[in-house]
């Protein structure tokens, strides 16, 4: 008998042994390095995707055949590789028992939200559409121009942010409008808005101006509301 007790607790042990250290744990890692860069493949060679700055943590989907790579899912869905050399590997069990709200908080953020490409793209291009001052019952506006956008958060989720453009604006009255007249006229705008950025790099902006509309005769103001998606490159 007691020979069968020492042959089954071995074995037991033995069992202990081969699982993984903590069951149900996923494996994560932390960027140590102050900036390291992820890559589309295994390998130094291959096209950056990403920045990942110091203290981000990562979900790790496998590790590489060859050399010290790890291949981690991007906050936007996206996955890349990174240099073992530049992050500490690490596991984490099953989630407590945190609050619900903070629960369904995270859900959201995890399931949705991604972060911004801002910190690391060249150009951006937005597209947008809405209205101003309801004049688009009575008349085709068409605004062109230069300007600068001010990020008061870069890299945020949601990013406020002010801008400043300048331009022109072509005024054409429709078929029914004997009121108002095709003219061009100087614009100067002013305004801010949100830009919130879903998974694999989708960026919805959401944008409130104050344009003038001026020439050497008269000066009138106009409200803008728009809404419309930013691509970044």
């Amino acid at each position: 008998m007691t020979a069968r007790l020492v042959l089954a607790a071995a074995v037991a042990l033995g069992a202990l042994a081969l699982c993984p250290a903590r069951a149900g744990a996923e494996a994560y890692l932390r960027v140590i390095a102050q900036r390291a860069p992820v890559h589309s493949g295994p390998n130094s060679s291959y096209r950056e995707v990403y920045f990942a700055e110091r203290g981000q943590v990562f979900a790790v989907l496998e590790r590489g055949t060859r050399d010290y790579w790890f291949k981690i899912e991007l906050d936007d869905g996206t996955s890349g590789w990174i240099l073992g050399d530049m992050v500490y590997p690490f596991e984490v069990g099953p989630p407590g028992e945190e609050g619900v709200f903070t629960r369904i908080g995270q859900a959201i953020k995890g399931a949705i939200l991604g972060p911004s490409p801002v910190g690391y793209a060249s150009v951006g291009l937005s597209f947008s559409a809405g209205v101003l001052d309801g004049e688009g019952m009575y008349l085709h506006i068409f605004l062109g121009g230069l300007g600068f956008v001010l990020r008061l958060v870069p890299g945020a989720v949601i990013g406020p942010y002010a801008g400043l453009s300048t331009g022109a604006a072509h005024i054409r009255p429709k078929v029914d409008n004997f009121v108002d007249k095709n003219e061009t006229l100087m614009a100067l705008g002013a305004g801010g808005g949100f830009e919130i950025t879903f998974k694999k790099q989708i960026t919805l902006r959401l944008d409130a101006r104050n344009w003038s509309l001026f020439n050497q005769n008269h000066a009138s103001n106009s409200q803008e509301y728009s809404g419309g998606l930013a691509i970044f490159f």
